[in-house]
């Protein structure tokens, strides 16, 4: 049976509209007051009503999260970030993944704004169809995009410089003699894929260096691609000696192709991963991959959709942290 603010008003004493404002922290209600009440409520087993409290207040106190791909330890850091602030801020999340298709990421957003969230922090398909686009674009409500950017909205984007994190990949294993470099990179549907590409571009055109399409394979980002590409690659006799990939999934399943076909990592191919995931640092041999800063990207997102949320009227502004190389085992 449900506890009712007259089952407190009736166990203290109190009128109901004193409770309720007690249960709302009113400062024009005496402290001891507010005790009281909040302590016999507790022991009563009191449960508040969110929905009337929205009602009240034009906010619900809840944010939705539409996440990427659930196989990916990339995205439970940046949602680490986004939940620890999130709560900070008194604030609830409701949490789902597209797994990278279009049409769950509507039905999503769709679903989000039945709940009457305050605001939407997506990471979004790449997908610039006017439809995709006009999903954020109707939104009468904030919304961020923690790592990924869609055409036109890029100011609603926190980024971490893709681009130039990939270029310096590159350019260090150019500048370390490589010329036959594979590069395994990600699904197209992904805003990283098609600017990471632009950074290996990038760095072989500032070395006068031209790309070779053979050398560039697309995956969907999984480990099982990784190891499945890399033996294809070995196969068809590409010969490369070193590889960058798109992230630190795909560079584990290359470390067990290369171990399984008897190439010593860095001797013999030097590996380059890209997120720096937890995991990355205790491989063996370890990761060389770019840091990109996966809870600070989560946390800045929730902290500036809930400026949006208390200012309707804010310039969104487009956000892009540096990345670093991490130097380990798998580079000489």
């Amino acid at each position: 049976m449900s506890i009712l603010l007259k089952d407190i008003a009736q166990a203290t004493g109190f009128s109901i509209n004193t409770v309720s404002r007690a249960m709302r922290a009113d400062p024009k209600i005496s402290v001891q007051t507010k005790e009281l009440i909040q302590k016999k409520a507790q022991e009563l087993g009191y449960i508040p009503n969110s929905v009337a409290a929205s009602m009240r207040s034009n906010h619900s106190k809840m944010v939705g999260i539409i996440s990427a791909d659930s196989a990916n330890p990339f995205f439970s850091e940046v949602v680490r970030g986004i939940e620890e602030a999130a709560t900070k801020a008194d604030y609830h999340i409701l949490l789902a993944s597209t797994e990278e298709s279009v049409k769950k990421e509507a039905d999503l957003i769709k679903m989000f704004l039945c709940r009457k969230v305050d605001g939407i922090i997506s990471m979004p398909v790449f997908d610039n169809s006017n439809s995709h686009l006009d999903l954020y674009r109707n939104l009468k409500i904030p919304f961020v995009f923690p790592g990924r950017r869609l055409e036109g909205l890029v100011n609603h984007s926190i980024l971490h410089s893709d681009r130039d994190g990939q270029r310096k990949v590159i350019e260090h294993l150019i500048a370390n003699g490589h010329r036959r470099i594979l590069y395994i990179a990600g699904p197209k549907k992904v805003s990283n894929t098609i600017d990471r590409l632009a950074g290996v571009a990038e760095a072989y055109a500032n070395n006068a260096l031209e790309v070779d399409p053979d050398y560039i394979v697309e995956a969907s980002g999984h480990i099982e691609d990784g190891y499945y590409l890399t033996n294809q690659a070995l196969n068809r006799g590409l010969g490369f000696t070193a590889v960058a990939c798109f992230n630190d999934m795909l560079a584990m399943g290359v470390l067990k192709s290369l171990y399984e076909n008897n190439l010593k990592v860095p001797n013999d191919i030097e590996v380059f991963g890209y997120d720096n995931l937890y995991m990355s640092q205790f491989m063996q041999p370890s990761l060389s991959t770019v840091d990109v800063p996966k809870y600070r990207l989560g946390y800045v997102a929730m902290e500036t959709l809930l400026a949006h949320i208390q200012d309707s009227n804010l310039e969104y502004i487009t956000k892009d942290f540096p990345t670093r190389l991490v130097f380990r085992e798998t580079t000489r």
